[in-house]
């Protein structure tokens, strides 16, 4: 959870949890925390998995894998210039 939203859900919530928010970037995929009407007190629930047609087309990076050298990390450095920039590619 990036800093805007995290300032987001702060203004969104009453003062007496807003110690909840300093978790929020911590908790796992697919867990959240529930406030409201809907619960007397803050509730931490755990969302059902989606079936694979309905999740999104993107995944959680596996940092762990990649620092420790467990899996390759191929990055197509000209693309991204290009990408970033909008410029092609230098040619050598």
């Amino acid at each position: 959870m990036n800093d805007l939203d995290q300032a987001l859900v702060a203004r969104l919530v009453p003062d007496n949890v807003a110690g909840l928010l300093k978790e929020l970037p911590s908790l796992p995929s697919r867990q959240a925390v529930l406030l409201g009407w809907a619960t007397p007190i803050p509730l931490l629930v755990e969302m059902d998995e989606l079936a694979e047609e309905h999740r999104p087309q993107s995944s959680d990076p596996d940092f762990w894998d990649v620092w420790t050298g467990k899996s390759p990390r191929v990055i197509d450095w000209p693309t991204l210039v290009q990408d970033w920039t909008g410029e092609p590619p230098a040619q050598p």
